[in-house]
Formats: C-alpha cells, structure tokens, sequence
C-alpha cells in the first residue's frame, strides 16, 4: 500500500486539529497508509534524515505558514523530493490560500490520488529557507509579538491590530539592496520579498508574480512621515496600487541586504518565522519544492 507521512501543528490557528486525526487518518486510509509526526518539540532535519521516503507518495503538513517553513527546511537539508502537500490548518496560511488549496479532508485526498505535482521555486536566505515571503522592517516580529490566545480568538485580525500599535514606535530601516543588475539605497519603512503575490492576508501586492519562474519581487515602502507611510500601506495593501513614489519593487534572482548603519539592530522575518539578521543573501531556488496542487 502506498503511503503518505503527516506531520502536524496541534496549536495551529484554533488549535482544533488534534479533534480531527480520526477523521483524517479514516479519509486517507481509503488508499494509504498514514504514519503521523506531531511536530511540537521534533528536529524534524534529524527525523527526516531517518526516514526513507522513497516510500512515500507524499509529505503532507498540516499547519500555518511558520509549520510549513520547517517542513520545507528539513525537506531541502536532506535533499527530499517526495511531493509536498499542504494542508492550511493555521492563523496564517498566504501560500495555500494563494493556490487555492483545500482543507476539506476528502477534497484533499482527491487532490493527491489525482497527482498533480507543480515544480515551485523556493528562496535560499544565508543558511536557511522560506517558500514564501522574506520580510524586513515594519511587518517584522508583529507575528512574534502577538498573544497566541488572541491570535486563536481573532485569527489575522490580531496581527493587524498588534502592527497598529507598534505603527507610530517604528524607526527607519537604512538598507543597501543590490540585485544581479541594480543597487538602491534608502531608508525603509518595510519590504517584502515576494514568490507568490500574496503575504500578511493580502493578496495581489505584485503583478504578474509566478512561482515557478525563477524570480522573486522586492516590494518596499520608503520611511516618510507618519501620514505618508499610513497612505502608502492603504494604497499598496488594500486598493494594489504600486505606482508611488515612495514605493520600491524590483524583480530578480539575487537580492542582497545590508545596513548602512554599523551595528544596526534586528531581525529579518521568513514565512512569519524569525528569520536570519543582517546582512542577509537572498537567492532563488528554480523549481525546488515538488508541490501537490489543483489542475
């Protein structure tokens, strides 16, 4: 019998998920066998290491986006090429909802008898990876900052609420950004660094994005005053309109990141995880993640 591994987020968005293993392992069982991996206090580089997963029809993680970053850490230290299949069971799932993707558990496992398997990109950040957004400045630590049972309560809404109140605190970012082709330097209110078009619960920030092109967007915001910055996120995050002066966005395979200030303080963050400080080298891994999708 084929099989398929799940690893799991108990606390993922409602925390919810553990009520519904029985259910999920008698759906799968239809065709699979179903082994399980709470993820919670695992090192999941070394369990991968200790699995032969050319046994596997699928790696399925059920989780938010943070979940979803360790899985793909450990898949790509340990070289594994067995099909990802995402299952969003978290406060934040961008990439999944970008997609498309399901949670229903029937709906999921025609998806994966159906096989359809899209290369998409992944990035590369120093020693470490994200699949789908790299953040600096304003956005970054917001996830971090706050309260697991508000967000549990609120889902996305708490993390808005928490960027308001840290809004009018927020110093500038002096960063370097050098591509294969181009350098700017400014002082920066946030950026993203985009594979999908959709991060923090908004979607179409970039235009023609692709996962499976081999580049990555820059979308930043220029530091300004308060009223500037406070449009500017409006104009960019809810109305998807770019063209302003204070906006950066650039296209490429290479970004690097440093300060301008000597011993600047803070961290990057990737797929709403605590990510590397800087500098950070940014590069994009064509066609890395082997991805269950929807025809």
């Amino acid at each position: 019998m084929k099989k398929i591994k799940l690893v799991y987020n108990p606390r993922a968005g409602d925390s919810s998920f553990p009520g519904r293993i029985n259910e999920f392992v008698r759906v799968f069982q239809q065709g699979y066998e179903v082994s399980l991996l709470n993820i919670i206090g695992a090192n999941l580089a070394k369990r991968f290491s200790r699995v032969n997963f050319a046994e596997y029809s699928c790696l399925m993680v059920a989780g938010g986006d943070g979940t979803i970053n360790s899985v793909v850490n450990a898949m790509l230290d340990n070289g594994i090429e067995v099909p990802l299949a995402i299952l969003p069971t978290g406060t934040s799932n961008d990439f999944a909802d970008y997609l498309s993707l399901p949670n229903d558990f029937e709906e999921y496992y025609e998806l994966i008898r159906q096989g359809n398997i899209r290369m998409v990109d992944a990035g590369r950040i120093n020693a470490r990876y994200f699949f789908n957004v790299c953040a600096g400045g304003f956005l970054t630590g917001v996830p971090h900052k706050t309260d697991t049972a508000l967000k549990n309560r609120l889902g996305r809404i708490a993390y808005y609420l928490k960027g308001l109140q840290e809004f009018p605190s927020f110093k500038p970012l002096p960063l370097e950004v050098t591509t294969s082709s181009q350098e700017i330097s400014s002082e920066l209110f946030m950026f993203l660094v985009l594979n999908s078009s959709r991060a923090a619960g908004f979607d179409s920030l970039v235009s023609e994005s692709s996962i499976d092109d081999g580049l990555f967007e820059f979308l930043a915001i220029r530091y300004g005053s308060f009223y500037e910055m406070f449009n500017t996120l409006i104009e960019v995050f809810i109305n998807k309109n770019q063209q302003q002066d204070n906006v950066i966005l650039l296209k490429d395979s290479y970004f690097y990141l440093k300060p301008t200030r000597e011993n600047f303080p803070g961290n990057t963050d990737i797929d709403g995880e605590k990510g590397p400080a800087y500098p950070v080298e940014i590069e994009v891994l064509p066609g890395a993640l082997p991805l269950v999708v929807p025809k």
